[in-house]
């Protein structure tokens, strides 16, 4: 296996869109938007939006939490 393709399977991994993250923290994506709204990059998650696209990324914000709630 490539560099490369190691590389676009650790960000295919990391990164999720609303419904997929919302799956992932056992939540609506309605709550993860008003969070978003409410909170913008300051809330729990850790998102960025690309073309018109939200995405979560899983990873950094599990590492957040855990941080948070040790």
């Amino acid at each position: 296996v490539s560099m490369s393709e190691k590389i676009k399977n650790i960000y295919i991994d990391r990164w999720a869109n609303e419904k997929e993250a919302a799956d992932h923290w056992k939540l609506k994506p309605s709550t993860l938007r008003k969070r978003r709204s409410l909170y913008g990059h300051n809330g729990m998650e850790i998102w960025t939006k690309i073309n018109g696209r939200v995405l979560y990324d899983l990873y950094s914000t599990d590492q957040k939490i855990a941080k948070e709630t040790a």
